[in-house]
Formats: structure tokens, C-alpha cells, sequence
């Protein structure tokens, strides 16, 4: 409970004010806990009435337990008596929140309510098989009128007496906080917290949480947020001249460190993180962080940053689960952290359904893309389902502070994500245009050192050794793409293809760095490097138009892209001419059998990069009139 967490980090100061608080929460789930079984009995008598779930009671009232959506539904007679699945659990809880009722009432009138607290729990069935008898229930719910009493009247007379208890606590609520015995100079700093945890409060949506106590403990302003409802979860805030401590704790080391995380734009020296453990045994996580403000408004612009980062907390773990079938670890803390900074949240993502909302659009937009078991980003990559993500937390946020339907909100996202699958043939294209472009530096490279003097150590071919490193290396970025989505193969193929020029216009530079070449060949051969050069320009403008095409581009666009595979198609056609012109010249005027070597391979190299080409221009040509503009 907050009132254990308090106790245990030693804040005794706050404790009438948070057990009134677990008091008044524990009366919200006692009535929906009586409303649970009542409905549950009257559906068992007549199965055939029209049931409701409860659901929107439960998550109002604080109960993480999906389970119980399903227990009115579910129950039915057993004879005399009733079924009602998780019934002992629920009357647990009966018992636990009555005590939490309880506890500040018996504190302050020990006399008033012990033998009848106590009198009442005694008649809470002890059954463990879920079987109810619809008489005790009735005697647990009804309101106890006619002299009668019940469980359910003495949750009505306990709530009388919080609700006095805490009129008389709390002297004055400032823009929310239940404040007592402040000093005068404490409520600008109340304010100024209260500020930004309203600011932002709106991005928690329908979960309870960030109720917020204040109060004078001797030298110091106190302030107190419980942030969420589990148990160990709360913050303390010190506040004494113009330094402030922040007490932290947290079940979650991971969301412990989220937490220092935010809070590092202020430059916040944290002590050694340690860990502790509540009466109950349950364990948590605390760490104690401290700023010296220079001014008073540095202190309150400190505390309004504070205030405005703790809805961020909220359901943090839920939602880091949430996101990992689709981001490896390290990704979802990265996502968190971008949608707090931004003021986005989680909350807004989990509302509409978390995981669920990002598989259906996936099963909407995917098609063939992913398998069974497939993470999105193994199929997408990682910066660009990080993208996607960051769009479904925006668009889920804003849809719902703008009071949007679920239905659009769910075909905004399902749009996105069709766009990214889109995405994936335009970010293969653009990989192969830097690979066309590492073709043209090769091809330069030689045309313009055909006619140079060799070089004898080799720098042109180093040169040329680095350009073919970086076109492999594109080759192997797109096989891995074309892992994570198998129905782009051909761009793999077509990479491979297109990476035979590189290799051979590689080895050309290598053989051009051994001889100074000489005599009439040499001018053949120029003309051949002049042919390769002007071949891979125009495999570039072929690979720039298609991607055009692919955005739905007019008749232009089709028609340079049809002419640019068309001239790499008749250069590859001029070289082959140029390399059987090259081979009879070398013949007849190479001055020795290695000028005649290298004149023929060197030549043989060139012809066989416009080969390749004009193989991959065409391939490229299939799939842009097969698949891109007849699809």
C-alpha cells in the first residue's frame, strides 16, 4: 500500500493523508467488487438476460484484471448454488479494501467501529471452489436497511467517515493537491509542481493516479504524488530554501532509470540507487536525487519540469512489453523516452489496444511481407519501424485528446504503415543508385587513366579497391533487407548483376597500374573506357527514373526511363564492337606479348562491365513494366 511504501522510506508525516487516499480507492473497488457479485448471482437465476462486463468500473476504479470482464458472463447455478468464477479472489479483496477503510477510521475512533468491523468480516465466505450462496450475497450487498446489517453498510458508514477525516485534514486544495499546514512562502512551489503535473495529466486518459498531497513537515515543504496505482510506486519531494530532493521509488529498476533519464536536462546528482523491502516483503527500488537551485523561479521551474514528467511513468512497463514484437530492446527505452519528451506518452498507444492495435494493422497492410513470427523491425528495419511507431503513439495521443473515432485513428495507422511497407521498394532503389554511382566513379576513374603513365605504387588501383569495398558492402546491406523481406528478391539479383561491373572494372584499374600502355591501341581502348563511362550515367538515370515511377509519375518519367535502359543497351552493343576493334589493333601493333595482353584484357574487362550492364538494365526494365507500372 502508499501508506507501507511511506513508512518504510520514513516519510511519517505524509501517512494520515495517504491512508485516507488508499481509504477512499478501497471504496471504489468495494462497490464495484458488490455491483460484480450481485450481477454475477442474478445472471446464474436467469441465464438468459442480456449480461455487462463491468469493465469500464473495473479499469476506473483502479483493478488491473482483465479476468473478471468475463466472470458475469460466466456464472451459473450448481444446484442451490452459485458459480462465480474467481470468487474467492474476489471476496479476498473484499476483505483487504475494508481493512484499508478501515485503517484511518480504527486510528482516529478505535472504539467506534472494531467489534463491528471485525463482527461483519466473520461473515465473508471462506469457500475456495467459487460456489456462493445467492443468500449470502444478498446479505453481503444489500444496504442494511430496517435495522439489518451488512458488509455493504459498513462500507457506506466508513466512506462517511473518511470523507469527514479528510475535510478535517486538508485545509485547502491547491490546483488539485490536498494541502495542510503549509506555510505562506510553500504555495508558490505547490503551484508551480501542480502546473506541470496538470499540464500533462491529460495524457493518462481514463487510468487513475497522480494524486498529489502537500503539507509542512518542520524546516521542509513535503510533496507527495502517488504517480500510478501499484503499491511501491510513489514520489516525495523535499523542498528547503531553494534545494530540492527528490525521493523515488519503484518496483521496475528499468523504469527507476527512465525516470533519472527525463530528469537529466537538469543536471540532477542522484545518490547510489538501493533497495528495500515493505512489511508486507513485497521489494522495491530507491534512489534519492537533489537539486540546488540559484533562485526562486529556477526552484519552480524545477519543480513545474518534475511535475510535468511523472504521467510519463504511468504504465511505462506495460507499454515497454507491448512494444516487443515489433523493437529490440533499446529501441522501445528509446521510443518511451522520444514520446515523453515530446509530450506524447504511451497512454494514448495503450488505450487503443497497445500490441493489438499495431497487429491489426499489420495484418491489414502486410500481405506477404511477414510470417508468423516475424518482428517488425526484422522486416522493416529498425529506423523504420522506430518511424512507423513514433507515428502510432502521435497519431493515437492526438486522435484521442481531439475526440477522433478509434476507427479513424486505427486507418490513419494502417495508412502509415502500407506507406512504409511502400517505402521498401524506393529505399532498394536508392541503395542501388549509390551502387551505380560507386559503377560511374570506377568507370572514371579509368577513362580518364587509360591514356596516364602506370602508376607504380598503385593508388589508382587502391582507389579503385576502396570503390569496389563500398559497392559490396551495399550489396550485403541489401541482401539483408531482402532477408527481412523475401518478396524484393529481384533487387538482390539485380545488385548482384550490377555488382559484376564493379568487379570488373576493379580488376581493369589493377592491370591498368602494371604497364604504361603505348601505340595505336591505346586510342581503341579510350574509346571502349569513354563507352563503359557513359554506360553506367545512364544506368543511373534508368535506376533515378524508376524510382519516379514508383511514386506514380506521368508518361516523362516512363519514357526517359525506357530510353535511358535503351542507350545502355546500344553502348553495351558499341563496346562489343570496340572490343574486337581493340583485339585486331593490339594484334597488329602491340609492340610486345605483354602490351598484347593487356591491351586485349584490359579491353576484354570493359567489354564484359557493358555487359553486365545492359543485363541489369534490363532486368530492372522487366520488373518496371511487369510489376510496377501493370501492377
Amino acid at each position: 500500500m502508499k501508506t507501507q511504501i511511506l513508512a518504510a522510506i520514513g516519510e511519517h508525516g505524509l501517512q494520515p493523508a495517504a491512508s485516507l487516499n488508499a481509504g477512499l480507492a478501497a471504496n471504489d473497488r468495494l462497490k464495484y467488487a458488490f455491483s460484480l457479485l450481485q450481477m454475477a448471482v442474478a445472471h446464474a437465476v436467469r441465464p438468459e438476460q442480456a449480461t455487462a462486463t463491468l469493465k469500464h468500473e473495473r479499469i476506473n476504479c483502479g483493478i488491473d484484471d482483465p479476468d473478471l470482464d468475463t466472470v458475469i458472463a460466466a456464472s451459473h447455478m450448481v444446484g442451490k448454488s452459485c458459480c462465480v468464477p474467481g470468487a474467492a479472489r474476489v471476496l479476498s479483496r473484499i476483505a483487504e479494501d475494508i481493512g484499508l477503510m478501515a485503517a484511518p477510521v480504527l486510528a482516529a475512533k478505535p472504539d467506534g467501529f472494531a467489534k463491528r468491523i471485525d463482527g461483519l468480516l466473520k461473515t465473508l465466505p471462506s469457500r475456495n471452489d467459487d460456489l456462493l450462496d445467492p443468500d449470502v450475497v444478498s446479505a453481503i450487498t444489500q444496504a442494511g436497511h430496517g435495522g439489518v446489517d451488512s458488509l455493504h453498510r459498513l462500507v457506506m458508514d466508513l466512506h462517511k467517515q473518511l470523507n469527514a477525516l479528510q475535510a478535517a485534514l486538508a485545509e485547502e486544495t491547491l490546483d488539485g493537491a490536498a494541502a495542510y499546514n503549509l506555510a505562506a512562502g510553500d504555495r508558490p512551489f505547490v503551484a508551480a509542481f501542480m502546473a506541470g503535473v496538470n499540464r500533462t495529466a491529460k495524457l493518462k486518459f481514463v487510468h487513475p493516479g497522480l494524486a498529489t498531497t502537500a503539507t509542512r513537515v518542520g524546516p521542509r515543504l513535503v510533496i507527495q504524488n502517488d504517480i500510478g496505482t501499484t503499491d511501491a510506486h510513489v514520489i516525495v519531494i523535499h523542498v528547503q530554501d531553494l534545494a530540492v530532493s527528490v525521493t523515488y521509488t519503484d518496483v521496475h529498476a528499468e523504469r527507476l532509470g527512465f525516470f533519472q533519464d527525463m530528469l537529466k536536462p537538469r543536471d540532477v546528482m542522484w545518490e547510489s540507487q538501493r533497495t528495500a523491502v515493505l512489511k508486507s516483503g513485497s521489494p522495491f527500488f530507491l534512489a534519492t536525487g537533489r537539486l540546488e537551485a540559484t533562485d526562486a523561479e529556477g526552484c519552480r521551474a524545477y519543480l513545474d519540469f518534475l511535475g510535468s514528467r511523472l504521467v510519463f511513468l504511468i504504465d511505462w512497463n506495460r507499454a515497454r512489453k507491448q512494444l516487443r514484437q515489433f523493437l529490440r530492446g533499446p529501441d522501445r527505452v528509446a521510443l518511451l523516452g522520444w514520446a515523453a519528451e515530446n509530450d506524447i506518452g504511451h497512454r494514448g498507444f495503450l488505450e487503443l489496444g497497445g500490441a493489438r492495435l499495431v497487429n491489426q494493422a499489420i495484418e491489414a497492410a502486410a500481405g506477404s511481407s511477414m510470417h508468423f513470427g516475424d518482428r517488425l523491425c526484422d522486416v522493416l528495419g529498425d529506423a523504420e519501424t522506430l518511424s512507423f511507431l513514433r507515428f502510432v503513439f502521435r497519431a493515437a495521443t492526438e486522435g484521442l485528446l481531439a475526440g477522433a473515432s478509434q476507427a479513424l485513428i486505427h486507418d490513419r495507422i494502417r495508412v502509415a504503415l502500407a506507406a512504409h511497407f511502400s517505402n521498401a521498394e524506393q529505399q532498394l532503389l536508392r541503395i542501388a543508385a549509390d551502387h551505380a554511382g560507386l559503377i560511374f566513379e570506377l568507370a572514371s576513374l579509368l577513362r580518364d587513366g587509360v591514356q596516364a603513365e602506370a602508376n607504380s605504387s598503385g593508388k589508382r588501383a587502391k582507389r579503385a579497391r576502396q570503390f569496389e569495398h563500398d559497392a559490396d558492402q551495399l550489396v550485403i546491406k541489401t541482401r539483408e533487407a531482402v532477408r527481412r523481406r523475401p518478396d524484393f528478391v529481384l533487387f538482390l539479383a539485380l545488385l548482384q548483376s550490377a555488382d559484376d561491373a564493379a568487379d570488373e572494372l576493379e580488376d581493369a584499374a589493377f592491370l591498368l597500374d602494371l604497364d604504361m600502355l603505348q601505340g595505336e591501341p591505346l586510342e581503341v581502348l579510350q574509346t571502349l573506357a569513354d563507352l563503359v563511362a557513359e554506360a553506367s550515367q545512364e544506368w543511373i538515370k534508368a535506376l533515378g527514373h524508376a524510382a519516379q515511377i514508383g511514386l506514380a509519375a506521368g508518361r516523362n518519367e516512363s519514357e526517359d526511363f525506357l530510353t535511358a535502359i535503351d542507350r545502355v543497351s546500344a553502348l553495351e552493343h558499341q563496346a562489343d564492337d570496340a572490343e574486337r576493334a581493340l583485339t585486331a589493333s593490339a594484334v597488329q601493333h602491340a609492340k610486345d606479348f605483354r602490351q598484347l595482353h593487356l591491351f586485349t584484357t584490359i579491353g576484354g574487362k570493359f567489354e564484359a562491365a557493358a555487359d553486365a550492364l545492359k543485363h541489369v538494365s534490363l532486368m530492372l526494365r522487366d520488373h518496371v513494366l511487369e510489376d510496377v507500372i501493370d501492377g
